[in-house]
């Protein structure tokens, strides 16, 4: 009897995860297809539509703080044109409409016509309809975005490329379309950090049979049933419960996680590989969107011998050395890449305060709680602010949002000359360039 061939999305070999894959294999039209199944049963992401503005705040969606990151400056003005390339139900580009409304243009696309439909749904709710910056849905593939006939200058890509059977093409398809000078957020999977979900996919798709069309809600079912009788010494199931179990409780959470039909997991080496492939467009890796976490002083700090080797040693290895100390951390990679070389960071602190005075200053938007003394910083650390630092930031203009726009409450972004001089006592140089650091507040050249 020939054994049935199994249909998993996973990398070639599931228990050779060091190594990561670049490219996913399959039939395009079949996989594609089996991808639209399976968001048309469960739309994601499935957080509920609610009424009303946005709440909360993501760094990596304002083109301001993301700017900042990147080159230590904030931008010479926000009028954008915005891409969010597989958006799904409309979350993140809910989120990219709130925090930039100086936007001229958004375009955002999904293969699923049932996530669109909540999409749709979501952007009315919050009362972004209307308004120019709010975006143009669009029922297609991302290999097809050329078709919209525009570049952008900021693209958003959040868990989409992963699951394309060539994410080589679609990555090509993205860079095409970015503008010089532009950025664009991504976000794709590890394989490090997944390496028991792997083994899950894999054991379910020998329970479902392996071929055929995929009865996704019938996964659920033996997916929750295998998790329920498997003895809790199983390594699947141990990770399951300390990492992942509280956002699985939606079935749509757990059918993305373990039932995807199309999967491409990363190490550092092939994801850079993979970048590269586009360097012919001028395509230039930006960083990590979240720095901290691949600080090896995080991991080597107690040796001062151990960490200067390893901060000795080139950009990329570093990264890697990181992953290879801490795989369970990493489950993804979340990145900034950008078109064409961009000026070196600004690094405020060698600035001089004459300099620093004639720079322009904007508040983020993301302060929380606000007004306040004590406000907390990305990594949700409360920080205390010096009475100087508290009321340089009170006077100083914030980064708009739509409600901002809609309230006719913008503020007009005043120097730092100009801000000193209506605080009481003045600021010091260290205290602005810690507010700076903390990314409470955005200098522009």
């Amino acid at each position: 009897m020939k054994e049935a061939e199994l249909d998993v999305g996973v990398s070639d070999k599931v228990q050779d995860v060091g190594r990561g894959t670049l490219l996913a294999k399959g039939d395009k039209v079949k996989v594609t297809k089996k991808v639209k199944g399976l968001y048309d049963a469960y739309p994601y992401p499935p957080e509920k539509v609610f009424d009303g503005p946005t709440v909360g705040y993501n760094h990596r969606w304002s083109f301001t703080h993301a700017h900042s990151f990147i080159t230590g400056s904030a931008p010479q003005n926000n009028d954008i044109q915005i891409l969010d390339a597989g958006c799904g139900t409309g979350v993140t580009a809910q989120y990219l409409s709130h925090l930039n409304p100086r936007a001229t243009h958004f375009d955002a696309l999904d293969l699923s016509g049932e996530a669109l439909k909540i999409a749709k749904e979501r952007a009315e709710k919050a009362d972004l309809v209307g308004n120019p910056n709010n975006a143009v849905f669009h029922h297609m593939s991302l290999y097809d975005v050329a078709d919209l006939g525009r570049e952008y200058d900021f693209i958003n890509c959040v868990g989409v490329l992963h699951h394309l059977p060539d994410p080589v093409q679609g990555l090509r398809a993205l860079a095409e379309r970015l503008k010089p000078g532009g950025i664009m957020h991504i976000f794709v999977y590890s394989a490090l950090g997944r390496r028991e979900i792997m083994l899950m996919q894999e054991a379910l798709a020998l329970l479902q049979g392996g071929e055929g069309e995929q009865d996704f809600i019938e996964g659920v079912r033996i997916g929750r049933e295998v998790f329920k009788v498997l003895p809790e010494s199983s390594r699947i199931k141990e990770r399951e419960v300390q990492r992942w179990a509280m956002e699985n409780e939606r079935d749509s959470t757990f059918a993305d996680m373990y039932l995807h039909p199309q999967e491409v997991d990363y190490t550092v080496p092939s994801l850079m590989e993979w970048v590269d492939t586009v360097s012919d467009l001028g395509i230039e890796f930006a960083g990590f969107s979240n720095p901290k976490v691949w600080d090896l002083a995080r991991l080597l700090g107690d040796s001062p011998e151990l960490l200067e080797k390893a901060q000795k040693l080139p950009m990329r290895q570093q990264y890697r050395l990181a992953e290879t100390l801490d795989p369970d951390t990493f489950t993804h990679y979340e990145f900034f890449l950008t078109k064409g070389k961009m000026s070196e960071k600004k690094n405020w602190a060698d600035a001089s305060m004459d300099e620093i005075m004639k720079s322009t200053a904007i508040r983020c938007a993301g302060l929380q709680p606000w007004p306040a003394q004590r406000v907390f910083d990305q990594d949700y650390n409360l920080i205390e602010l010096t009475d100087a630092e508290y009321a340089f930031l009170q006077k100083t203009a914030v980064d708009p949002t739509v409600e901002s726009v809609e309230w006719d409450g913008v503020e007009t972004p005043r120097t730092v000359a100009e801000i000193v001089g209506d605080v009481e006592g003045g600021i010091t140089k260290e205290e602005i360039i810690n507010l700076v650091d903390r990314e409470f507040l955005f200098l522009r050249a």
